[in-house]
């Protein structure tokens, strides 16, 4: 398997949703991880939404949460909402995923998120928080969401990394999950050989690269001001920044040029056309 040949015959993702949500009433899209994730999931709702009105999208994102963070109302042991779309802008915020959420989402007829309350060093504990999660909602399909793909590469911190920790820990529950990456390496912590050799490994979860242009374009207009979401620094983009980035360019026709992600100094080299594709692997 080479995503570098793959991502040439790649259909849109909408092609893929189609055969996976037929006949499915409640969806939820839960990020493995905070920030620019969330906005990856927002996206894929959109999409959602489009080709599938009928169906009730709901969203969660996995966060650590010390301390008493407002806007955030509790649920259950682990479980926490929120009431205000558009809460002031406060440095004393840990984790910007609030205000991310809040910005990406607003105006927009959905469902409250959710956020999940994980403990990174205990797989038992993290089981039992998203079970609270999937006893609030009960979801008849679950889609797991990640940025970059550090959830099944390892990334820089290996197997004990937040996202994949938090993928591993869920896939233990023995639920039906589809797993998405969203802009391959745009996290700057693989290769193009890391995702070849993983393919490999879970050749038969494996569903396929997909065009993710059409729900990038969805969700633009929405979240081209937020300066999180957008975040362009020497060393440092956000996330969706290297993937609006790189839809631009396959846009101008530019999708096989080469791109040194700007992120973690590690130099990671792709092509514009893979940070605009979603790898999708389908579990259990």
């Amino acid at each position: 398997m080479d995503i570098l040949q793959a991502v040439s015959e790649r259909e849109g993702f909408h092609v893929f949703l189609q055969k996976v949500l037929a006949a499915k009433k409640r969806v939820l899209i839960l990020s493995m991880g905070g920030g620019n994730d969330y906005i990856g999931a927002y996206a894929i709702a959109k999409l959602i939404s489009k080709y599938h009105p009928m169906v009730e999208v709901f969203f969660a994102s996995s966060i650590d949460i010390s301390g008493d963070y407002k806007p955030l109302i509790k649920v259950k042991n682990n479980l926490f909402t929120i009431n205000d779309f558009l809460p002031n802008f406060n440095f004393e915020i840990k984790n910007h995923t609030l205000r991310l959420i809040a910005q990406g989402i607003k105006n927009e007829k959905m469902n409250l998120p959710y956020f999940v309350s994980i403990n990174n060093n205990d797989p038992e504990k993290t089981r039992y928080s998203y079970q609270e999660l999937f006893d609030e909602i009960m979801p008849d399909c679950i889609f797991t969401v990640d940025n970059g793909g550090d959830s099944i590469t390892g990334g820089l911190d290996g197997a004990n990394g937040f996202d994949q920790a938090n993928l591993n820990a869920l896939l233990g529950m023995k639920r039906k999950t589809y797993h998405l990456v969203i802009g391959p390496g745009c996290d700057g912590e693989s290769s193009i050989e890391d995702f070849n050799q993983c393919i490999l490994t879970q050749f038969e979860d494996f569903r396929g690269i997909f065009d993710f242009g059409e729900a990038v374009d969805l969700v633009y207009d929405n979240v081209m001001h937020n300066s999180e979401v957008m975040l362009e620094m020497d060393h440092r983009w956000s996330t969706m920044r290297i993937i609006f980035e790189a839809n631009t360019k396959v846009k101008q026709g530019f999708g096989d040029d080469l791109f040194t992600v700007p992120r973690h100094n590690q130099n990671q080299i792709f092509p514009f056309n893979i940070l605009q594709s979603v790898l999708a692997f389908g579990y259990n």
